[in-house]
């Protein structure tokens, strides 16, 4: 009963592989939020209709210096081409909760999950009003003007991204949903080794690079340090014109080339390739992990993800028979500068922790999951310090039985606990400013699983009461320390 909300073009509801939770699919009503009615191409504004009508533009649109849609030909610079559909939410969605066993098609990454389309983009791009209102009501946050969701997301994916670092506004919806247990993943963006795309940028979102056949970057993928994770994103590597695509990523679609004709699913001349798949591929494993243990916050699906991931190959690839320059390493991102194919470090600076592993990091989340949570809001020197284990979460129908406290290392500040070592919080009181590391411990009530977890805080020096002078002479006015 997982909800994985897909913020997007919208989806074609009659697609054999997707269909309505009320048919037996995988979709949800959904909404549709775009208010702009051209660029929504539907004729209206926001509705509850999350259905994807095509986003198709034509010559004579992207041809118009000054037009809504000038420049959103194939290429971007302005010529008199039309552009296709793209029927991109429809792909993407399929990536995540696509049926399995039905004899058609292929399967999603998380075929069990329910999908929950909400369409925030149309014909070319979508507006943040309206994608920042999107994401809210995923979360099941009330938008006005807009009904209730009745069925809020735990995990929102959004292959969708702008330039520019993470705006206050995007960074705060991000807080606000996180805070709500819901994880967002974002795709890193496609302009060839440039900075990472908002919201994929945004603190507490889990951003995703693409990965080549090879374990490389992908040339069209954009990283950088706000990259958690990294997973497949299609490739071509032979580029004669006409020759088939070699490592396309198999999706749902629909034939159209404006409004809708028939579905069908992408192949190896009719492409899916690019970070929007990539992240998909996350969210549906994000989809996986909280349906398997359902107390998961955002932080700890990150982490998971992270400690699970599979190290990025430093050998293997080339650049086709005939490149013969060797593969780089990945470098970071510099303006207007392409960087193509590169080894990923695996140091977590640019690409981030590793390669998605389904498998473990489902095995990340099995069981308990140690948390520690800094209860005292600024750690000073000299005052009482409190943390709590209380959010730390049990395998799936048992309950935490045991804490067990500890102080790994002291910073010459801590040499023991004020407090019991083995309750659900702890307290110590530190003599000066520096850092202390603590280490928690859990077990629950299956007898078999244990958990631990580390965390390092910052002490800051007692405050300097102030000098309000007295005593001697001279009646000059006091100084302050």
């Amino acid at each position: 009963t997982v909800v994985v909300a897909v913020l997007d073009t919208g989806v074609r509801f009659e697609h054999p592989d997707l269909g309505r939770v009320a048919s037996g699919g995988r979709l949800l009503p959904g909404y549709d939020m775009v208010s702009d009615s051209d660029v929504g191409n539907d004729g209206d504004g926001r509705d509850a209709d999350a259905s994807d009508p095509g986003d198709w533009t034509t010559a004579a649109e992207n041809s118009t210096s000054g037009g809504k849609f000038f420049k959103c030909d194939p290429l971007g610079t302005g010529r008199a081409e039309a552009s296709g559909s793209s029927w991109h939410g429809t792909s993407t969605a399929s990536l995540i909760g696509a049926a399995a066993n039905n004899a058609t098609g292929m399967a999603g990454a998380a075929p069990g999950v329910r999908v929950l389309p909400v369409r925030v983009l149309g014909k070319c791009f979508g507006n943040d009003s309206d994608i920042l209102a999107g994401m809210r009501w995923a979360a099941g946050i009330p938008v006005d003007g807009v009904p209730d969701n009745t069925t809020p997301a735990r995990v929102i994916n959004m292959s969708l991204g702008g330039s520019g670092a993470c705006s206050a506004a995007y960074q705060a919806v991000v807080d606000e949903i996180t805070a709500r247990g819901v994880t967002i993943v974002a795709a890193a963006g496609n302009s060839a080794g440039g900075l990472v795309s908002e919201p994929a940028n945004c603190r507490g979102v889990v951003g995703v690079l693409a990965l080549r056949h090879a374990g490389t970057k992908v040339g069209f993928s954009d990283l950088g340090a706000e990259i958690a994770i990294s997973a497949p994103g299609g490739n071509c590597i032979n580029i004669t014109a006409g020759s088939a695509c070699l490592y396309p990523i198999l999706a749902a679609t629909n034939t159209g080339s404006q409004g809708p004709v028939a579905s069908g699913w992408t192949n190896s001349f009719d492409i899916t390739v690019g970070t929007s798949f990539s992240s998909p591929l996350v969210a549906a494993v994000v989809g996986l992990m909280v349906s398997q243990q359902p107390a998961l916050i955002p932080a700890q699906v990150r982490a998971a993800l992270r400690a699970s991931a599979r190290p990025f190959p430093t050998t293997g690839a080339d650049n086709g028979p005939n490149d013969p320059t060797p593969v780089a390493q990945c470098r970071a991102p510099a303006s207007g500068i392409d960087q193509l194919q590169c080894y990923c470090p695996n140091d977590g600076s640019l690409c981030g922790a590793g390669m998605l592993d389904a498998g473990r990091a489902l095995a990340a989340v099995a069981g308990a999951l140690a948390r520690i949570d800094v209860t005292t809001v600024a750690p000073t020197a000299g005052a009482s310090v409190s943390v709590s284990g209380t959010g730390s979460v049990a395998t799936p129908g048992s309950v935490i039985t045991q804490y067990s406290w500890s102080i790994v290392s002291g910073g010459g500040i801590v040499t023991g606990f004020t407090s019991a070592e083995n309750a659900s919080t702890a307290a110590f009181t530190p003599t000066g400013a520096g850092s202390v590391t603590l280490q928690l411990v859990v077990s629950d009530s299956t007898g078999s699983s244990s958990s631990t977890t580390t965390i390092t805080l910052a002490v800051a020096a007692a405050a300097v009461p102030p000098n309000t002078g007295g005593g001697g002479g001279g009646g000059g006015a006091a100084s302050w320390a």
